[in-house]
Formats: structure tokens, C-alpha cells, sequence
């Protein structure tokens, strides 16, 4: 039985999440009807992020399980030709068995997307959180720095968690692109709607509504009713999973599932978050 990991990418609008639903359309119910019919026989993935509805993935990683000897660098253009244009397979590769997309993941890394316009764009909103109002970078950059380091999250989880509210937070900023602002976070893992409640409260220390300390504040509350509603999820894309360096069968992989650099981003600085 051979193990093969798909990095892929999707626009998640118009489906109801990744997670598999009896009654809605969902990216895992897509993928796994397209590789049942690739691979000839009934497939279950597990997805290293179980992105919500509307939220986009560029490179969202799945594992699976099948005897089937197609080679790994057939898989992706074969899968494609049975997915709609909205969801598709960048990669595979195949890896030692006892490899899962979610347990074996050491980092989920997220972009939120914010643009500052008075006039809504309806294609660039189809990916980000259009505001009408001025943003205070340097009060959002100095309210997330609190936020680094191993919190109890429970101010920022919307429902409940089985295996807790502790989450470690390897990196949280705010950086400008030329297209708007990015609040890139990182994490072990994330509680549900995490990055979404972070940033719809980080907005309001951006507005002057709230003080810096806000999202301090919050963490320490532990009280989920003070953080309100939660930022739309077109503007958040899970942009990166990292996983342990192993040597695999089809390749010599350094654990990042994303090829490309992310902009902005250097061969030095790749290597340095792959470890974490």
C-alpha cells in the first residue's frame, strides 16, 4: 500500500468547506470522486486544514492510501482533467508509510487579505475584506505581538475544540502589498475560525477603535463573547503546511508542500520557517 501526498490548490468560494458534507458541496467530496475514478477505487483523504466555507487554499495538503502503481508525476494532470477549473492538483509526491496530512503537519501557515478602497472592487473583493477605513500598521503590528509564543486561545475559538484551546503561534505580523495588507499567522495548528476572530479584532485596533493592548486583552479573557464576529472568510487563504524533512521514495522533499516562494520571500527565509 503505497502513501501519496497532493498539495492543492483551491478558490473556495461557492463551496461549503473542505470537510466532507452529505448535503453541500465540499472540496474533500470533489477530490475524492476524482481520485476514485483515477485510481479505481474508493478513496478517503485526510486534509492538513479543514478550511471552512468561502476560505481559499493555495496549497493545502491531502494524504491517501492506495495500491494502485501510477506514477506520482501522472497523478496531478490526471486528477485535474475530472476536478472543476476552481480546485486542482499542483503536486504529489509519495511518502514512508505512517505519513498523514494532519498529524504529521509541524505548521499551518495563513494570509488574510485587507484592502483599503472606497469604492468596492467586486474581483479583488472576491478575495479579501474591503474596508472603508484608514489602518493604523504599526498599532495592528504592536497588538499582535503578544500573540506569539504557546496562549490558551479560547477567546478566539468559535465552538468547541476536542483537543483544547492551546495553540503555539510561531509568527503573527501585518505587511503592505501592492494590492493591500497581509496579516500572515502562523501556527502548530489553529482553533476553528482562529484567523478570522484575530483579525476582525485586529481591524478594530487598526481604527482606533480599540487600544493596542485589545488582542492582549482577549487572550487573557479566555471569554470568547468579548471578540464578537469574525472577519468574512474570502479574504483568508491557507497559504503554506510544513512537515518534518524526510528523504522520500519520489524525491528528496525539505517538508514545505509549496514549491514556489511566497513574495516577499527568500531562500533564507524559506529554510528558516521550514524549521519551524
Amino acid at each position: 500500500m503505497r502513501t501519496l501526498a497532493l498539495t492543492v490548490t483551491y478558490d473556495g468560494t461557492g463551496w461549503a468547506g473542505m470537510q466532507r458534507q452529505l448535503t453541500a458541496p465540499t472540496v474533500q467530496g470533489a477530490l475524492e470522486a476524482a481520485l476514485a475514478s483515477v485510481l479505481q477505487h474508493e478513496v478517503r483523504i485526510a486534509a492538513a486544514g479543514r478550511t471552512d466555507a468561502g476560505v481559499h487554499a493555495l496549497a493545502q495538503v491531502i494524504s491517501l492510501q492506495t495500491p494502485n502503481p501510477i506514477p506520482v508525476e501522472r497523478l496531478p494532470r490526471a486528477t485535474n482533467l475530472l476536478l472543476p477549473e476552481n480546485v486542482q492538483v499542483r503536486r504529489a509526491v509519495e511518502w514512508p508509510a505512517g505519513f498523514h496530512a494532519r498529524h504529521s503537519a509541524l505548521y499551518r501557515r495563513y494570509w488574510y487579505w485587507l484592502q483599503v478602497t472606497r469604492q468596492a472592487d467586486p474581483l479583488r473583493g472576491r478575495f479579501c475584506w474591503q474596508l472603508e477605513w484608514m489602518l493604523d500598521l504599526a498599532a495592528m503590528r504592536a497588538a499582535l505581538a503578544p500573540l506569539v509564543g504557546e496562549h490558551d486561545f479560547a477567546a478566539f475559538c468559535h465552538g468547541s475544540e476536542t483537543r483544547g484551546t492551546v495553540r503555539t503561534v510561531h509568527h503573527a505580523w501585518v505587511f503592505t502589498r501592492r494590492t493591500g495588507i497581509v496579516v500572515d499567522v502562523q501556527a502548530d495548528a489553529f482553533v476553528h475560525r482562529m484567523v478570522r476572530l484575530l483579525v476582525s479584532n485586529l481591524v478594530l485596533v487598526g481604527a482606533g477603535v480599540r487600544p493596542v493592548s485589545w488582542l492582549e486583552e482577549l487572550l487573557h479573557s479566555r471569554d470568547r463573547r468579548l471578540a464578537g464576529k469574525s472577519a468574512p472568510p474570502n479574504g483568508l487563504i491557507l497559504m503554506r503546511i510544513g512537515y518534518p524533512p524526510m528523504e522520500t521514495p519520489a524525491t528528496g522533499d525539505d517538508g514545505v508542500f509549496n514549491d514556489e516562494m511566497l513574495p516577499g520571500e527568500t531562500a533564507g527565509s524559506r529554510a528558516a520557517m521550514a524549521g519551524g
